[in-house]
Parts: C-alpha cells; sequence; structure tokens
C-alpha cells in the first residue's frame, strides 16, 4: 500500500477529527495534508483542525481539540451528564486563570479557577455526536453552583439541580465535601445539606 493510501487509512480509522498533534504523531507532513484537502478527503475547520468529510463536524469536540487545558462545566457538563432537558444556548468551559480566551468562539462561557483545581472532578463523557470528551462529574457541578454567583445558570434550575442532588441521592456527598474544601466553599455547601438532607 503506497503511503498516501496509508495516511488515508489512519484519518479513516481516527474518530473523525484531527489536530496538529494527531498529524505530528503520524508523520503526515504538509504535502499529505494538502492532497487530502484537495481531494476533500478532509477538510479545514480552523488552523491545525481538519475533520473528515464523511462524518458529523461536533463543536464540543472540536472546542476541545483547540485546547486541552479546558474542561466542560456548568449548564454544558448538565447537559453531558443528562441532568438538564435545555440544550445550552453557550458552551460553559472552565479553565485556569491567566489562559487566553482569544481562541474560543463566540457562543462560549468560559469560567476561571485556579489551576491546581482546573481537573477536580473532571471524567470523560460522550458528547451528543458520539466523541469522548472531558466534563465535571455531579459533586463538582454541584460545588461550582453553590460557590459562584456568575454561573450562567438561572436560578430555578439552580436550585432543582441541588434539590435533586440530595433529594434523589444522585452524588457522593463526602466527595462533593471534599471538593468543597478545595475550592473554599465548604460552609456554602454544609448549610445546603443541613437544609436539604
Amino acid at each position: 500500500m503506497e503511503r498516501y493510501e496509508k495516511i488515508k487509512k489512519v484519518i479513516k480509522d481516527s474518530q473523525g477529527i484531527v489536530n496538529s498533534k494527531f498529524l505530528k504523531e503520524n508523520a503526515i507532513s504538509n504535502y499529505y495534508i494538502n492532497k487530502l484537502l484537495k481531494d476533500k478527503s478532509i477538510a479545514r475547520i480552523e488552523r491545525g483542525i481538519y475533520v473528515r468529510t464523511d462524518i458529523f463536524a461536533d463543536e464540543f469536540y472540536i472546542l476541545q481539540q483547540k485546547s486541552n487545558k479546558i474542561v466542560f462545566s456548568y449548564n454544558t457538563a448538565m447537559y453531558f451528564l443528562g441532568e438538564t432537558e435545555r440544550t445550552p444556548d453557550l458552551i460553559d468551559v472552565t479553565t485556569y486563570k491567566g489562559f487566553n480566551k482569544h481562541r474560543m468562539p463566540k457562543n462560549t462561557r468560559v469560567h476561571y479557577v485556579n489551576k491546581e483545581n482546573l481537573y477536580l472532578g473532571a471524567i470523560k463523557v460522550e458528547s451528543p455526536g458520539g466523541f469522548k470528551v472531558i466534563s465535571y462529574n455531579l459533586e463538582r457541578i454541584l460545588c461550582d453552583l453553590i460557590k459562584s454567583k456568575e454561573t450562567g445558570v438561572d436560578k430555578e434550575q439552580t436550585n432543582k439541580f441541588i434539590k435533586e442532588m440530595f433529594m434523589k441521592k444522585k452524588i457522593d456527598s463526602s466527595l462533593a465535601i471534599e471538593y468543597a474544601k478545595k475550592l473554599k466553599c465548604e460552609k456554602k455547601l454544609r448549610n445546603v445539606m443541613e437544609v436539604l438532607i
């Protein structure tokens, strides 16, 4: 099998969206990228990110291909975990303080945390397009909603989520407390727990 056919197979066997890192790891040079583009096997979404032309381009997966320093949070994380019926108008992501958000699309709401807490409660979930992305778990979402005033989640939805987490025993309370200590919202969480448990 000639080199170009091998490259086409590597692209076909990928999840469908490839970035510069993937291309470098598979020793695919600019010559072959341009050939794939010309043949319409792939399309350039933006600099360094390409998608197979025979698949649905998942905006959540593409966003994490742009930066591995973001975690889906708040409304978006709730949506991934089936805890809201509403499809988010904006994509909520959390990143570390000092992150340059200029490459983030306009429909993205960026939240900031200290670097050491960025991956606290991060899990792999499936996006609506069937791709693996990084999102916060229920305990982390709970802590974020209790701690922050600027969540982007309306009050009614926030209250419903918090009540359901405790009433339906969907979360691990001790894990939530562990997160709350690190996020400096333990007192707020314990106050909520006193009312609901």
